[in-house]
């Protein structure tokens, strides 16, 4: 067994994740039930993933209020993550779609020609884009600028923290399509959006942040856990909900929001608690989101700092055991490869 995936207690759940009507198939949704130490770290044992059904009215009142002011996103984004639109929409539909909003078009085009994607000669459209960097990488990237759009806080500190997490998005979502083609997961493009969407709550939260005065480190990139238990102290719900309900407010798919919420849940789920066809996809996006958003912070992830987190960051604590998953079992050494992570580090 690798350095990065150590022998320990057997997890035991204190979150259940169930279908919703018991196909594998379906998008999973977390049940909750009270934490069960069974050697797990104390700030994990303690706590208790709140969904966004969990509120109280009041507290539901005075999100739904702060949530309303969030200006919408671009109406293109809403058709940009449309299950027809991903199964049937060209090179020239995503095109047509992207020139429509040009301020978006000039924030891929930006991170088109970053170093990021390595492009060898100026990219100068997005059609070129498309053809050098493929369908999914270009809408992956307008998913992320037309979300951010809608996010924007006066403060400093909230300023860098709405930018790191930004950042985190695109990272991870780029991570993910360089891992899941490699391992026998199902469907990597989706699940790359899908790393994007999670980061939706976690720009949300920011906003909760300023109009509630919670403490900066209620929303700092970086560790998930700390983040999370602050904020439902808080508000009653982390930005995993807060993500739902803002989902659910600009009518995008509920499919969105409800595999977001799943992916985030790695957390605090045992891999026995998760759906055996699902469990690979979901632990890999988590992973890829985290780590995206410590590359984002400019930590170091070299053999010994991922050997670390894996073994003893509570952030990590359930993955170690989905990586006994069969198709999980080549990641420690794709992540320890470096060129996995060329040109992702900030």
């Amino acid at each position: 067994m690798s350095p990065m995936h150590p022998a320990g207690a057997p997890a035991r759940p204190d979150a259940v994740v169930t279908e919703a009507d018991g196909s594998d198939d379906d998008a999973a949704a977390v049940t909750l039930v009270p934490p069960v130490v069974g050697g797990l770290p104390e700030t994990l044992a303690s706590f208790q993933l709140a969904p966004a059904e969990t509120l109280l009215e009041e507290q539901a009142r005075r999100l739904g209020t702060v949530l309303r002011e969030i200006p919408p996103p671009p109406r293109a984004l809403r058709q940009l993550v449309s299950p027809d639109f991903v199964a049937s929409a060209g090179a020239a539909d995503l095109a047509d779609l992207v020139m429509g909003e040009p301020l978006v078009a000039a924030k891929v085009m930006a991170a088109v020609n970053s170093p990021l994607y390595g492009v060898r000669q100026p990219v100068t459209s997005i059609s070129q884009a498309i053809t050098f960097l493929g369908m999914t990488v270009v809408r992956n990237i307008c998913l992320r600028h037309m979300m951010g759009i809608s996010f924007n806080v006066n403060s400093a500190y909230g300023r860098r923290a709405l930018d790191t997490l930004d950042a985190s998005g695109g990272l991870a979502g780029a991570l993910c399509l360089r891992l899941a083609p490699r391992l026998p997961v199902d469907d990597p493009s989706g699940l790359a959006t899908q790393v994007v969407i999670s980061f939706i709550g976690h720009l949300a939260a920011i906003t909760f942040q300023h109009a509630s005065r919670a403490p900066d480190d209620a929303v700092a990139p970086g560790a998930l856990l700390p983040r999370l238990r602050l904020q439902q102290a808080h508000w009653g719900v982390s930005a995993g909900a807060i993500g739902q309900l803002l989902m659910r407010e600009w009518k995008l798919p509920p499919g969105l929001a409800q595999d977001a919420w799943a992916l985030e849940s790695v957390l605090v789920t045992p891999v026995e608690a998760v759906p055996p066809r699902r469990a690979p996809a979901l632990a890999l996006g988590y992973v890829c989101a985290r780590l995206g958003e410590r590359l984002a912070c400019g930590q170091p992830l070299g053999p010994q700092e991922l050997d670390q987190a894996f073994a003893s960051d509570p952030d990590f604590h359930h993955v170690r055991a989905y990586l006994d998953l069969p198709a999980l079992a080549d990641l420690p050494g794709l992540l320890r490869d470096e060129r996995t992570l060329e040109g992702l580090r900030t």
